[in-house]
């Protein structure tokens, strides 16, 4: 029997993930609400969220999502996240609950009394999907759709290198089990609002090449959301829009936030490991695709990433 599945009788259940979660945090959480509902066992999803959910991801059954948690539960479910300061202003419930279950795919989280980890997984998904075969649980519809998504968007449509013959056969699985991969890729990464795409031609003129380090950057202001229009959580797609460029084979692009600081997207197609460049600004991620927040300027971050990148070559 899979530990996820345990004690959940007669237990106030939350659901949770990462500040801001991303396609794999929702897409893990929400299928595992359906399956607890459709077990009968009562559970809340709920997530710090800044804003709001990126369209890109309204195929999702995001109406599950609670705004309003209970002041603490039982037992807290947490996907995507190894750091309870990861999970916002919902950390506290980690702190009171008399269990905590983590499910995740990067390396070593810091918290959780039961750990599903597994970092060579390309998804928390492919790890959760794991946990419900163990279960002989069959999977519906929209719980496919769900697990597709954090597959879908963990691998870049099946592009990084940490997409296996594993990922393959459990996409299959899921479209066995009427997962709409079409419709999924195409809202996801098909699809961009005319203000988005009138954003993304700035984003490319700004683009610089450093080719010594086979390194391409560019950079979002605070200014350019007001100037088209548009939330932060819609621009996500940029940094796929900038790896494209043949003569690099990492990815940077840096984003200005409200209070002046930044936040880093890395994304890396060869050996480099863009998760450990991260950790140096305390961020961290997967090996071909990491995120990062810093107080730094611009201009030290680039550099930074520079000699980053200097020590694994």
């Amino acid at each position: 029997m899979s530990e996820l599945f345990k004690n959940l009788e007669n237990k106030s259940i939350l659901i949770t993930g990462h500040v801001n979660p991303d396609g794999d945090a929702l897409g893990a959480a929400l299928s595992f609400k359906l399956i607890l509902d459709e077990l009968g066992f009562d559970s809340d999803v709920c997530f710090d969220i800044n804003g709001k959910v990126p369209s890109s991801l309204d195929h999702l059954p995001l109406n599950l999502i609670s705004q309003n948690p209970k002041d603490n539960y039982d037992k807290l479910i947490v996907f995507d996240c190894g750091n309870p300061q990861r999970l916002g202003e919902l950390e506290i419930l980690s702190d009171t609950a008399s269990e905590v279950v983590v499910v995740d795919h990067h390396i070593d989280p810091s918290f959780g009394d039961v750990q599903i980890i597994d970092p060579t997984a390309a998804s928390t998904t492919q790890v959760l999907y794991r946990e419900i075969t163990k279960q002989n649980y069959e999977i519906s519809k929209n719980i496919a759709n769900c697990l597709m998504t954090g597959l879908i968007t963990d691998t870049g449509r099946f592009q990084y290198s940490n997409t296996d013959s594993e990922v393959f056969n459990i996409a299959a699985a899921l479209m066995d089990a009427g997962a709409d991969l079409t419709k999924i890729s195409e809202n996801i990464y098909g699809s961009i609002s005319f203000n988005a795409m009138k954003l993304q031609s700035e984003i490319i003129k700004r683009i610089e090449l450093f080719s010594d380090h086979s390194l391409v950057v560019s950079y979002v202001f605070q200014e350019d959301y007001k100037t088209y229009n548009i939330e932060e959580s819609e621009v996500d797609f940029l940094i796929d829009s900038i790896r494209l460029v043949k003569e690099s084979n990492i990815a940077l692009l840096i984003k200005e936030q409200p209070d002046m600081s930044f936040k880093g997207s890395l994304r890396s197609r060869n050996d480099i490991d863009v998760q450990l460049i991260a950790s140096i600004f305390g961020g961290g991620g997967h090996k071909a695709a990491s995120g990062f927040s810093t107080n730094n300027d611009m201009k030290n971050i680039v550099n930074e990433v520079k000699k980053a990148i200097e020590l694994q070559l």
